[in-house]
Protein backbone atom coordinates (compact mmCIF):
# COMPACT_ATOMS: atom_id res chain seq x y z
CA UNK A 1 0.00 0.00 0.00
CA UNK A 2 2.68 2.33 0.97
CA UNK A 3 4.65 1.78 -2.32
CA UNK A 4 1.33 2.10 -4.22
CA UNK A 5 1.02 5.89 -2.82
CA UNK A 6 4.40 7.03 -3.10
CA UNK A 7 5.71 4.95 -5.59
CA UNK A 8 8.62 3.13 -4.33
CA UNK A 9 11.25 3.35 -1.86
CA UNK A 10 13.62 5.34 -3.04
CA UNK A 11 11.14 8.15 -3.89
CA UNK A 12 9.12 7.35 -0.37
CA UNK A 13 12.59 7.87 1.62
CA UNK A 14 13.31 11.41 -0.36
CA UNK A 15 9.82 12.48 -0.07
CA UNK A 16 9.87 12.37 3.45
CA UNK A 17 12.91 14.06 3.86
CA UNK A 18 11.91 16.79 1.54
CA UNK A 19 8.87 16.78 3.70
CA UNK A 20 10.44 17.20 7.24
CA UNK A 21 12.89 19.70 5.88
CA UNK A 22 10.72 22.08 4.20
CA UNK A 23 8.05 22.14 7.42
CA UNK A 24 11.14 23.37 9.50
CA UNK A 25 12.26 26.02 6.77
CA UNK A 26 8.76 27.05 7.30
CA UNK A 27 9.53 27.80 11.40
CA UNK A 28 12.70 29.27 10.82
CA UNK A 29 11.87 31.08 7.79
CA UNK A 30 9.04 32.87 10.29
CA UNK A 31 11.57 32.76 13.18
CA UNK A 32 14.00 34.15 11.59
CA UNK A 33 11.85 37.13 10.34
CA UNK A 34 10.67 37.89 13.58
CA UNK A 35 13.93 37.74 15.29
CA UNK A 36 15.85 40.66 12.14
CA UNK A 37 12.35 42.82 13.02
CA UNK A 38 12.68 42.80 16.85
CA UNK A 39 16.51 43.31 16.50
CA UNK A 40 17.06 45.97 13.88
CA UNK A 41 13.21 47.09 13.46
CA UNK A 42 14.70 47.79 9.76
CA UNK A 43 12.90 47.20 6.46
CA UNK A 44 16.19 47.99 4.77
CA UNK A 45 17.94 45.62 6.48
CA UNK A 46 15.13 42.98 6.63
CA UNK A 47 15.37 43.28 2.23
CA UNK A 48 18.65 42.89 2.41
CA UNK A 49 18.40 40.06 4.16
CA UNK A 50 16.03 38.28 1.43
CA UNK A 51 18.33 39.42 -1.11
CA UNK A 52 21.34 37.66 0.39
CA UNK A 53 19.38 34.47 0.74
CA UNK A 54 18.62 33.86 -2.49
CA UNK A 55 21.72 36.19 -4.65
CA UNK A 56 24.22 33.33 -4.34
CA UNK A 57 22.19 30.98 -5.23
CA UNK A 58 21.20 32.43 -8.49
CA UNK A 59 24.73 33.75 -8.88
CA UNK A 60 25.89 30.05 -8.23
CA UNK A 61 23.23 28.52 -9.99
CA UNK A 62 24.46 27.78 -13.28
CA UNK A 63 28.06 26.46 -12.46
CA UNK A 64 25.77 24.39 -9.67
CA UNK A 65 23.85 22.10 -12.52
CA UNK A 66 27.65 21.46 -13.89
CA UNK A 67 29.08 19.42 -10.85
CA UNK A 68 25.28 18.03 -10.64
CA UNK A 69 25.94 16.38 -13.65
CA UNK A 70 29.41 14.63 -12.96
CA UNK A 71 29.13 13.82 -9.52
CA UNK A 72 27.33 11.79 -7.21
CA UNK A 73 24.04 13.17 -6.87
CA UNK A 74 23.07 10.65 -3.68
CA UNK A 75 26.43 12.90 -1.77
CA UNK A 76 25.11 15.85 -3.16
CA UNK A 77 21.85 16.08 -1.88
CA UNK A 78 23.24 14.30 1.55
CA UNK A 79 26.25 16.92 1.85
CA UNK A 80 23.69 19.77 0.95
CA UNK A 81 21.45 18.86 3.75
CA UNK A 82 23.78 18.60 6.30
CA UNK A 83 25.32 21.98 5.38
CA UNK A 84 22.26 23.23 5.57
CA UNK A 85 21.74 21.31 9.27
CA UNK A 86 24.82 22.51 10.79
CA UNK A 87 24.73 26.35 9.82
CA UNK A 88 21.01 26.69 11.27
CA UNK A 89 22.59 24.26 14.86
CA UNK A 90 25.08 26.98 14.70
CA UNK A 91 22.81 29.76 14.74
CA UNK A 92 20.84 27.31 17.56
CA UNK A 93 23.41 27.22 19.72
CA UNK A 94 25.05 31.27 19.22
CA UNK A 95 21.21 31.80 20.37
CA UNK A 96 21.37 29.24 23.28
CA UNK A 97 24.53 31.32 24.81
CA UNK A 98 23.52 34.74 24.19
CA UNK A 99 26.03 35.46 21.31
CA UNK A 100 23.88 35.43 18.06
CA UNK A 101 24.86 38.50 15.99
CA UNK A 102 23.03 39.89 12.78
CA UNK A 103 26.14 39.02 10.64
CA UNK A 104 25.62 35.40 11.86
CA UNK A 105 22.18 35.21 10.31
CA UNK A 106 23.46 36.33 7.36
CA UNK A 107 26.35 34.23 6.55
CA UNK A 108 24.04 31.38 7.62
CA UNK A 109 21.80 32.62 4.55
CA UNK A 110 24.82 33.05 1.93
CA UNK A 111 25.89 29.01 3.21
CA UNK A 112 22.49 27.96 2.64
CA UNK A 113 21.87 29.46 -0.17
CA UNK A 114 24.98 27.90 -1.76
CA UNK A 115 23.55 24.88 -0.43
CA UNK A 116 20.22 25.56 -2.06
CA UNK A 117 20.99 26.45 -5.34
CA UNK A 118 22.90 22.11 -5.14
CA UNK A 119 19.67 20.51 -3.50
CA UNK A 120 16.64 21.99 -5.26
CA UNK A 121 18.08 20.81 -8.98
CA UNK A 122 19.78 17.69 -8.13
CA UNK A 123 16.42 16.86 -6.20
CA UNK A 124 14.23 17.12 -9.90
CA UNK A 125 17.60 15.49 -12.01
CA UNK A 126 17.11 12.74 -9.43
CA UNK A 127 13.51 11.71 -9.60
CA UNK A 128 13.68 10.40 -13.18
CA UNK A 129 16.23 7.75 -12.29
CA UNK A 130 14.27 6.66 -9.25
CA UNK A 131 10.36 6.83 -10.76
CA UNK A 132 9.20 5.50 -13.89
CA UNK A 133 8.63 8.16 -16.70
CA UNK A 134 4.80 7.07 -16.58
CA UNK A 135 4.85 8.08 -12.82
CA UNK A 136 6.68 10.95 -13.22
CA UNK A 137 3.52 13.43 -12.90
CA UNK A 138 2.36 11.63 -9.90
CA UNK A 139 5.55 11.59 -8.26
CA UNK A 140 6.06 15.71 -8.90
CA UNK A 141 2.46 16.23 -7.20
CA UNK A 142 3.79 14.21 -4.71
CA UNK A 143 6.35 16.66 -3.92
CA UNK A 144 3.94 19.53 -5.28
CA UNK A 145 2.00 18.75 -1.95
CA UNK A 146 5.02 19.23 0.27
CA UNK A 147 4.94 22.62 -1.11
CA UNK A 148 1.74 23.31 -0.56
CA UNK A 149 1.37 21.49 2.78
CA UNK A 150 4.45 23.04 4.47
CA UNK A 151 2.95 26.78 3.04
CA UNK A 152 -0.12 26.03 4.76
CA UNK A 153 1.29 24.40 8.29
CA UNK A 154 4.22 25.83 8.54
CA UNK A 155 3.91 29.93 9.16
CA UNK A 156 1.27 28.75 11.70
CA UNK A 157 3.21 26.33 13.53
CA UNK A 158 6.42 28.23 13.24
CA UNK A 159 4.46 31.19 15.04
CA UNK A 160 2.79 29.45 17.69
CA UNK A 161 6.38 27.83 18.48
CA UNK A 162 7.72 30.61 18.48
CA UNK A 163 5.50 32.54 20.68
CA UNK A 164 5.42 29.50 23.32
CA UNK A 165 8.83 28.51 23.06
CA UNK A 166 11.21 30.77 21.66
CA UNK A 167 13.65 31.25 18.75
CA UNK A 168 15.85 29.00 19.94
CA UNK A 169 14.24 25.98 19.75
CA UNK A 170 12.66 26.70 16.77
CA UNK A 171 16.18 27.59 14.75
CA UNK A 172 16.60 23.92 16.21
CA UNK A 173 13.89 22.37 15.23
CA UNK A 174 15.14 23.34 11.71
CA UNK A 175 18.95 22.50 11.76
CA UNK A 176 17.90 18.94 13.05
CA UNK A 177 15.20 18.50 9.88
CA UNK A 178 17.62 19.05 7.54
CA UNK A 179 19.87 16.42 8.96
CA UNK A 180 17.15 13.92 9.57
CA UNK A 181 16.30 14.87 6.00
CA UNK A 182 20.09 13.93 5.25
CA UNK A 183 19.25 10.57 7.04
CA UNK A 184 16.48 9.50 5.37
CA UNK A 185 18.56 10.12 1.87
CA UNK A 186 21.16 8.16 2.78
CA UNK A 187 19.28 4.92 2.43
CA UNK A 188 17.91 6.22 -1.24
CA UNK A 189 19.73 4.09 -4.42
CA UNK A 190 20.46 6.15 -7.02
CA UNK A 191 21.33 4.55 -10.30
CA UNK A 192 25.38 5.87 -11.22
CA UNK A 193 25.68 8.08 -14.21
CA UNK A 194 26.10 6.22 -17.05
CA UNK A 195 28.02 9.29 -18.85
CA UNK A 196 31.73 10.68 -18.25
CA UNK A 197 33.32 13.89 -18.48
CA UNK A 198 34.64 14.94 -21.68
CA UNK A 199 38.31 14.96 -22.55
CA UNK A 200 38.53 18.19 -22.66
CA UNK A 201 36.51 18.94 -19.56
CA UNK A 202 36.48 22.75 -17.89
CA UNK A 203 33.71 24.23 -15.83
CA UNK A 204 33.00 26.83 -19.15
CA UNK A 205 33.57 23.78 -21.50
CA UNK A 206 30.53 22.18 -19.51
CA UNK A 207 28.26 25.04 -19.07
CA UNK A 208 28.45 26.42 -22.64
CA UNK A 209 27.64 22.13 -23.73
CA UNK A 210 24.47 22.89 -21.45
CA UNK A 211 23.47 25.81 -22.87
CA UNK A 212 24.03 24.78 -26.63
CA UNK A 213 21.97 21.57 -25.33
CA UNK A 214 19.36 23.78 -24.35
CA UNK A 215 19.00 26.33 -27.19
CA UNK A 216 19.22 23.38 -29.77
CA UNK A 217 15.62 21.78 -28.00
CA UNK A 218 12.72 24.11 -28.13
CA UNK A 219 10.78 22.10 -25.46
CA UNK A 220 12.89 23.18 -23.10
CA UNK A 221 13.69 26.75 -23.61
CA UNK A 222 9.58 27.20 -24.38
CA UNK A 223 8.72 25.45 -20.70
CA UNK A 224 11.91 27.20 -19.12
CA UNK A 225 10.28 30.56 -20.91
CA UNK A 226 7.23 29.41 -19.15
CA UNK A 227 8.21 29.04 -15.62
CA UNK A 228 9.64 32.89 -15.98
CA UNK A 229 6.46 34.43 -17.58
CA UNK A 230 4.52 32.10 -14.41
CA UNK A 231 6.76 33.59 -11.62
CA UNK A 232 6.50 37.55 -13.00
CA UNK A 233 2.11 37.18 -12.79
CA UNK A 234 2.44 35.23 -9.96
CA UNK A 235 4.83 37.63 -8.56
CA UNK A 236 2.34 40.57 -9.50
CA UNK A 237 -0.59 38.49 -7.54
CA UNK A 238 1.25 38.09 -4.59
CA UNK A 239 2.53 41.95 -4.50
CA UNK A 240 -1.29 42.97 -5.08
CA UNK A 241 -2.81 40.97 -2.14
CA UNK A 242 -2.15 42.90 0.86
CA UNK A 243 -3.56 46.17 -0.84
CA UNK A 244 -6.56 44.07 -1.64
CA UNK A 245 -6.78 42.85 2.17
CA UNK A 246 -6.61 46.33 3.38
CA UNK A 247 -9.41 47.03 0.47
CA UNK A 248 -12.03 44.63 1.48
CA UNK A 249 -14.22 44.11 4.95
CA UNK A 250 -12.82 43.07 8.20
CA UNK A 251 -9.16 42.97 9.92
CA UNK A 252 -6.82 43.48 6.55
CA UNK A 253 -4.06 41.30 8.06
CA UNK A 254 -6.33 38.77 8.61
CA UNK A 255 -7.85 38.89 5.69
CA UNK A 256 -4.36 39.00 4.33
CA UNK A 257 -3.75 35.53 5.59
CA UNK A 258 -6.83 34.35 4.54
CA UNK A 259 -6.74 34.93 0.63
CA UNK A 260 -2.58 33.63 1.04
CA UNK A 261 -3.82 30.28 2.35
CA UNK A 262 -6.59 29.91 0.09
CA UNK A 263 -3.15 29.43 -2.60
CA UNK A 264 -2.14 26.84 -0.58
CA UNK A 265 -5.21 25.38 -0.26
CA UNK A 266 -5.48 25.64 -3.82
CA UNK A 267 -2.19 24.19 -4.56
CA UNK A 268 -2.73 21.62 -2.10
CA UNK A 269 -6.05 20.39 -3.82
CA UNK A 270 -4.22 20.60 -7.58
CA UNK A 271 -1.11 18.46 -6.73
CA UNK A 272 -3.79 16.02 -5.05
CA UNK A 273 -5.92 15.97 -8.26
CA UNK A 274 -2.64 14.93 -10.28
CA UNK A 275 -1.72 12.41 -8.04
CA UNK A 276 -4.95 10.75 -7.39
CA UNK A 277 -5.51 10.10 -11.41
CA UNK A 278 -3.11 7.49 -11.01
CA UNK A 279 -1.26 6.36 -14.59
CA UNK A 280 -3.67 9.02 -16.68
CA UNK A 281 -2.64 9.42 -20.13
CA UNK A 282 -0.24 12.97 -19.82
CA UNK A 283 -0.71 15.42 -22.05
CA UNK A 284 2.05 18.12 -21.68
CA UNK A 285 0.13 21.13 -23.86
CA UNK A 286 -2.05 20.85 -20.74
CA UNK A 287 0.53 23.30 -19.23
CA UNK A 288 -0.57 26.08 -21.07
CA UNK A 289 -3.76 25.26 -20.43
CA UNK A 290 -3.71 26.25 -16.95
CA UNK A 291 -1.40 29.31 -17.72
CA UNK A 292 -4.27 30.38 -19.78
CA UNK A 293 -6.47 29.30 -16.88
CA UNK A 294 -4.84 31.32 -14.08
CA UNK A 295 -4.92 34.35 -16.88
CA UNK A 296 -8.94 33.78 -16.68
CA UNK A 297 -8.73 33.89 -12.72
CA UNK A 298 -7.07 36.52 -13.05
CA UNK A 299 -9.51 38.36 -15.31
CA UNK A 300 -12.26 36.77 -12.59
CA UNK A 301 -10.44 39.23 -10.13
CA UNK A 302 -10.63 42.15 -11.84
CA UNK A 303 -14.06 41.54 -12.47
CA UNK A 304 -15.22 41.34 -9.45
CA UNK A 305 -13.45 43.85 -8.18
CA UNK A 306 -15.49 46.39 -10.22
CA UNK A 307 -18.60 45.02 -9.43
CA UNK A 308 -18.05 44.36 -5.57
CA UNK A 309 -15.11 46.05 -2.96
CA UNK A 310 -15.90 44.27 -0.31
CA UNK A 311 -17.18 40.70 -0.35
CA UNK A 312 -14.18 38.69 0.72
CA UNK A 313 -15.79 35.33 -0.49
CA UNK A 314 -15.47 35.12 -4.38
CA UNK A 315 -11.65 36.35 -3.82
CA UNK A 316 -11.00 33.28 -1.50
CA UNK A 317 -12.58 31.07 -4.46
CA UNK A 318 -10.74 32.67 -7.05
CA UNK A 319 -7.36 32.51 -5.20
CA UNK A 320 -8.22 28.77 -4.42
CA UNK A 321 -8.80 28.43 -8.15
CA UNK A 322 -5.37 29.86 -8.84
CA UNK A 323 -3.53 28.17 -6.40
CA UNK A 324 -5.01 24.92 -8.09
CA UNK A 325 -3.92 26.77 -11.52
CA UNK A 326 -0.43 27.17 -10.19
CA UNK A 327 -0.08 23.34 -8.83
CA UNK A 328 -0.82 21.69 -11.70
CA UNK A 329 1.43 24.36 -14.28
CA UNK A 330 4.50 23.02 -11.40
CA UNK A 331 3.76 19.40 -12.12
CA UNK A 332 3.78 19.77 -15.88
CA UNK A 333 6.79 22.12 -16.37
CA UNK A 334 8.56 19.61 -13.98
CA UNK A 335 7.73 16.11 -15.78
CA UNK A 336 7.89 18.55 -19.48
CA UNK A 337 11.72 19.05 -18.35
CA UNK A 338 12.23 15.28 -16.71
CA UNK A 339 10.75 13.69 -19.84
CA UNK A 340 12.62 15.75 -22.25
CA UNK A 341 16.00 15.98 -20.54
CA UNK A 342 18.78 13.16 -21.03
CA UNK A 343 19.86 12.51 -17.00
CA UNK A 344 23.59 13.52 -18.02
CA UNK A 345 22.24 17.49 -19.14
CA UNK A 346 19.49 17.55 -16.45
CA UNK A 347 21.86 18.65 -13.50
CA UNK A 348 22.23 22.45 -16.27
CA UNK A 349 19.08 22.18 -17.34
CA UNK A 350 17.47 22.24 -14.30
CA UNK A 351 19.71 24.92 -12.58
CA UNK A 352 18.95 27.27 -15.43
CA UNK A 353 15.21 26.61 -15.06
CA UNK A 354 15.72 27.43 -11.13
CA UNK A 355 17.67 30.36 -11.62
CA UNK A 356 14.66 31.85 -14.25
CA UNK A 357 11.90 30.91 -11.67
CA UNK A 358 14.15 32.32 -8.82
CA UNK A 359 14.98 35.77 -10.18
CA UNK A 360 11.60 36.45 -12.09
CA UNK A 361 10.11 36.83 -8.54
CA UNK A 362 11.97 39.71 -7.23
CA UNK A 363 11.87 41.48 -10.71
CA UNK A 364 8.35 41.21 -10.76
CA UNK A 365 7.81 42.14 -6.88
CA UNK A 366 9.89 45.25 -7.60
CA UNK A 367 8.06 45.82 -10.98
CA UNK A 368 4.34 45.36 -9.87
CA UNK A 369 5.39 47.34 -6.71
CA UNK A 370 6.40 50.14 -8.36
CA UNK A 371 3.31 49.85 -10.99
CA UNK A 372 0.71 50.02 -7.99
CA UNK A 373 1.86 53.70 -7.16
CA UNK A 374 0.56 54.33 -10.76
CA UNK A 375 -2.29 52.37 -11.23
CA UNK A 376 -5.48 50.13 -9.30
CA UNK A 377 -5.47 46.40 -8.27
CA UNK A 378 -8.53 46.62 -11.33
CA UNK A 379 -6.34 47.57 -14.12
CA UNK A 380 -3.16 45.17 -13.09
CA UNK A 381 -5.21 42.15 -12.79
CA UNK A 382 -6.71 42.94 -16.29
CA UNK A 383 -3.57 43.45 -17.78
CA UNK A 384 -2.31 40.27 -16.13
CA UNK A 385 -4.61 38.19 -16.98
CA UNK A 386 -4.67 39.60 -20.52
CA UNK A 387 -1.30 38.89 -21.16
CA UNK A 388 -1.40 35.17 -19.64
CA UNK A 389 -3.82 34.43 -21.72
CA UNK A 390 -2.06 35.88 -24.80
CA UNK A 391 1.44 34.70 -23.70
CA UNK A 392 0.17 31.01 -23.31
CA UNK A 393 -1.55 30.80 -26.99
CA UNK A 394 1.94 32.16 -28.31
CA UNK A 395 3.75 29.79 -26.54
CA UNK A 396 1.73 27.09 -26.91
CA UNK A 397 2.21 28.04 -30.88
CA UNK A 398 5.98 28.06 -30.58
CA UNK A 399 5.93 24.41 -28.67
CA UNK A 400 3.81 22.82 -30.85
CA UNK A 401 5.73 24.22 -34.03
CA UNK A 402 8.79 22.93 -32.22
CA UNK A 403 7.14 19.21 -31.49
CA UNK A 404 6.40 18.82 -35.30
CA UNK A 405 9.94 20.29 -36.11
CA UNK A 406 11.86 17.70 -33.88
CA UNK A 407 9.40 14.98 -36.01
CA UNK A 408 10.15 15.92 -39.27
CA UNK A 409 13.94 16.01 -38.01
CA UNK A 410 13.47 12.02 -37.09
CA UNK A 411 12.18 11.50 -40.63
CA UNK A 412 15.44 12.56 -42.21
Amino acid sequence: MLHKLFLNKNFFLLWTGQMVSQIGDKFYGIALAWWILQQTNSPVIMGLFMAVSVLPGLAFGVFAGVFIDRWNRKILIIASDMLRGICVIVIAFLSVIDILELWHIFAAAILISLASAFFDPTVKAVIPQIVEQEQLPRANALSEIIDASSMIIGPVLGAAFVSFFGFTLVFLINGLSYLISAFFEGFITIPPQVDSPSADYTLRHEIETGIRYLLSRRKLVVTIGVIGIAHIFVGALIVSLPFLAKALSGDSIQTLGNLEMMIGFGMLLGALSIQLRGKSHFKDKNLFVFIAAMGIFYLAIAITKSITSTFVLPYMLLLLLIGAAIANASVYWQSILQLNTSSDMAGRVFSISSVVGNISLPISYGLFGILLKYTSILRLMLFSGSALLFISIVLMYFYHYGDKESQDNSLI
